[in-house]
């Protein structure tokens, strides 16, 4: 219908020369926009959707120029029509029949009005746009859960991404394209309704969503223009597994700058990556064995084994994972290597180049399994999304409603079971988790398909066909909010922007206010680090703690000329003041030293170097030329070894300068027999009413002891001035002791 409205629309324009500037101008917007439709759809096979829109904002670097080739020769069709049709209505359009009837003019209106409203290619790019407009997702935020497990026996995991190599491939008019796959899949634990909804369908989205258990959307608002950080607030395994000791590697044929991968996989706890120019560097292939979508995966599969071989000889625990691109569309690409290894008779190009991959991805999983290495081992297959525009759409699109992605989990003693459950790639890694033996499994959006708990994103899919909520909340992911954004306070929860946070809160922010990072511990041990840069230093916690008269939740933003300061409540910010007064931690050479309860960051810090701290009570003094700080003594304190006094005035006769003094943890545990000594130290009799982990930061002269207290259970910030020794609290600091 599309292409009979534009022929007739095109035909009325040229009826008559009445207009027919506006009409020609009309004319190639409608056909830019159809142009703009189609191109998509050959990319897509679904028209335009958000991995459009995603592509066009992301580096196409490494795209393969036989795949892009034929839409460049469309586009450039239609720009060449579009020039026609300007040139000829503004050259000869005075030479057209002159008419001023209005039934052409009427008609015109009427066919335009058809196009607009009832065409494919609007209709499309409409609702495409519409999804672009994603909903509140605080609504949704209670859904997310952070990656908080714990694994006794922890496993080496070789994840593939089988690019575009989906379930359905098992049975397409009878025909099992990927039997190798299948056959693993009835000998291990296969998940048989991975589902594909808004947020994945395009490589980077199944990235994301399998490892992160989010949607990958656009940024929204004007955070787009911050590319350089990728996702900065997801939550991702890869970090996870990296901060716990595994070497992380992932290895693609392609180019690793594709789509923002890169960044992705360097920001998200990848250590090493090896892509197409690193395997032609190392010399692992040559040219001869790359195609448009980089490196032939029978090489590629090689490489991984050896890498795998590798691994598995250190000692260290490991993720390995990579990604095949020989049955990336349009028709895949077939290689030599999988000779008398398939059906022979496969005619249809794309079909036969998943036959192939079949095989060789295949191959290499009994490789594993049949090694002394897969006692620990758990290998995770899945497809990275659907096929999009491919030789075999046809085929597909006859079984549309019954397409899933491939998850196979393979793991020596498994039980062999197909796990019906409908669940989607965001599913994946909680499941991985569930059968490694998490203790919390569930991150993200993602749920364990192995228990009860059903994927909310997955039912309200089902159930309206909207996700936008989720969809809002992960674009918000892309880059931290801004200090611009609104603020609320409300049953114990702080919002910025579309997020919550748990406070205390801290961090920096660039000169437009938008928040560069974001620390949640140990504020007087990071404060100073953040200022050598050109930034704002933000600071919000409850007002008892930075105040002596104010109530509820206080913020701060400190630069190196003011200090604006303000209350949140859950109407916003409230009774806000600027003050022209910089903080001390602009204008003077202080120490910072954090002290708290166990599994809170601590340390001191003296502008020269951070230190950690020992538990119990700690004494350091400034020695040398450079006035650098050193740990003189510690006292456990809390197995009940007293501070002996008179060793502490030791330490300072040699100089007679001051001694800092700063508790960790807890200075007294039960029972309490050191509390005397502690009195005698700090010159007063406070100890006898300290609690557990009520810290302690002051400093002692041979005359005098000055002490700042905690509170039970929470951490203590303190600053202390190096050249006077004055003990600078928050309020202080914030400007704030009123």
């Amino acid at each position: 219908m599309d292409y009979i409205l534009l022929v007739l629309l095109l035909a009325v324009c040229f009826s008559n020369s009445v207009l027919v500037r506006i009409k020609s101008i009309i004319m190639v917007i409608a056909l830019l926009t159809f142009a703009f439709w189609f191109i998509s759809d050959m990319f897509t096979g679904n028209g335009v959707n958000d991995a459009v829109y995603y592509h066009l904002k992301s580096n196409v670097h490494g795209t393969s120029i036989d795949d892009i080739l034929p839409k460049i020769f469309a586009a450039s069709i239609f720009i060449l029509l579009s020039i026609a049709i300007l040139f000829i209505s503004f050259k000869y359009g005075n030479k057209l029949p002159h008419s001023k009837t209005p039934l052409f003019i009427s008609l015109y209106i009427l066919l335009l009005s058809i196009f607009i409203f009832k065409s494919n290619a609007t209709q499309n790019i409409f609702n495409s746009l519409q999804n672009l407009s994603y909903g509140n997702g605080i609504k949704v935020a209670k859904q997310y859960n952070g990656i908080d497990y714990d694994i006794k026996n922890k496993y080496n995991y070789v994840f593939i991404y089988a690019e575009s190599l989906e379930r359905s491939l098992r049975n397409i008019n009878g025909i099992n394209y990927i039997p190798n796959i299948s056959k693993l899949a009835d000998q291990y634990l296969e998940f048989t309704d991975i589902q594909q909804i808004p947020g994945m369908g395009w490589t980077m989205a199944g990235m994301v969503n399998t490892q992160c258990a989010i949607p990958l959307v656009l940024p929204q608002g004007n955070s787009a223009s911050n590319m350089s950080h990728f996702l900065a607030g997801a939550d991702c395994i890869a970090t996870h597994l990296k901060n716990s000791g595994y070497t992380t590697e992932f290895i693609r044929g392609s180019d690793k700058e594709f789509a923002g991968g890169d960044k992705f996989f360097s920001q998200h706890g990848w250590l090493n990556q090896h892509d197409k120019q690193y395997l032609l560097n190392h010399r692992v292939v040559d040219e001869n064995n790359i195609s448009g979508w980089g490196v032939h995966d029978d090489s590629l599969i090689e490489h991984v084994y050896s890498e795998f071989e590798k691994l598995s000889a250190s000692k260290s625990n490991f993720l390995l994972s990579f990604l095949t691109v020989n049955t990336h569309p349009p028709a895949g690409t077939y290689l030599s290597a999988c000779d008398g290894h398939i059906n022979a008779p496969i005619s249809n190009p794309m079909l036969k180049s998943a036959s192939c991959s079949d095989y060789l991805v295949g191959n290499f999983i009994k490789k594993i399994i049949n090694s002394d290495h897969f006692d620990n081992t758990i290998i995770v297959l899945v497809s990275d999304h659907l096929m999009m525009a491919n030789a075999a759409s046809k085929e597909l699109d006859s079984i549309q409603d019954k397409r899933r992605n491939n998850f196979i989990v393979i793991k020596k003693g498994i039980k062999p079971a197909k796990i019906a459950k409908p669940g989607t790639l965001l599913d994946v890694w909680p499941t991985i988790l569930d059968i490694s033996s998490a203790d919390k499994p569930d991150f993200g959006f993602g749920h364990s398909l192995l228990r009860n708990e059903k994927s909310q994103i997955l039912q309200s899919w089902e159930n309206s066909k909207n996700i936008s909520d989720y969809l809002g909340f992960s674009s918000s992911l892309w880059n931290y909010p801004s200090l611009n954004d609104k603020f609320s306070f409300k049953d114990g929860i702080l919002t910025i922007g579309q997020q919550e946070y748990k406070w205390p809160l801290f961090g920096s922010a660039d000169k437009n206010k938008n928040i560069k990072s974001i620390y949640f511990e140990a504020f007087a041990l990071n404060a100073q680090k953040l200022t050598t840069e050109d930034n704002i230093l933000f600071y919000i916690n409850d007002c008892s703690i930075t105040s002596h008269s104010k109530k509820g939740l206080c913020g701060y933003e400190l630069t190196h000329n003011g200090t604006v300061q303000y209350q949140i409540n859950e109407k916003g910010l409230f009774n806000r003041r600027e003050l022209n007064v910089a903080s001390p931690l602009f204008t003077e050479k202080l120490i910072g030293i954090s002290s708290g309860p166990l599994n809170v960051q601590t340390g001191i810090y003296d502008n020269i170097q951070e230190q950690t701290m020992p538990y119990g009570v700690n004494f350091y003094k400034l020695e040398g030329e450079n006035r650098k700080l050193k740990l003189m003594a510690n006292v456990d304190t809390c197995n009940n070894v007293p501070v002996d006094t008179n060793a502490v005035k030791k330490l300072i006769d040699k100089d007679n300068s001051p001694l800092i003094i700063a508790s960790n943890e807890s200075v007294f545990c039960i029972p309490y027999e050191t509390r005397p000594s502690i009195n005698e130290l700090l010159r007063s009799s406070v100890a006898t009413q300290l609690a557990p982990r009520q810290q302690i930061i002051g400093t002692y002269t041979k005359n005098d002891t000055k002490f700042i207290l905690g509170k039970p259970e929470i951490p203590l910030d303190v600053f202390i001035d190096k050249t006077n020794f004055n003990l600078e609290e928050l309020c202080t600091i914030l400007n704030d002791c009123r």
